[in-house]
């Protein structure tokens, strides 16, 4: 398992990211936060979606996310889940889209 990161300065556009990546079956749920990102030129304010998915998956994600929501800003990474409660894991492996 996986949690991929969207990055992207919209709130709607992350809403309908979020709502699509549900109706594939890549993700049973998603988190929205707003963030400010510090950098050398000042601050940028961002909109993060976040989900736990399968890691076959992400290639899949990547494309699909970015034929559909494309911008110059987006941002897609993921990292490594270690460890997951035995009842989440269950229900996305069995929810999420077959690899």
């Amino acid at each position: 398992m996986i949690i991929i990161d969207i990055i992207q300065p919209k709130e709607d556009v992350a809403f309908q990211i979020s709502k699509y990546l549900i109706e594939q079956r890549y993700a049973i749920q998603a988190h929205i936060d707003t963030n400010t990102i510090l950098n050398s030129t000042g601050e940028i304010k961002t909109i993060r979606l976040f989900f736990v998915t399968k890691a076959l998956l992400f290639d899949l994600i990547y494309r699909d996310i970015n034929e559909k929501f494309y911008s110059e800003e987006l941002l897609i990474y993921a990292t490594p889940v270690s460890h997951i409660s035995h009842d989440f894991g269950e229900m996305l492996r069995m929810k999420l889209k077959a690899v």
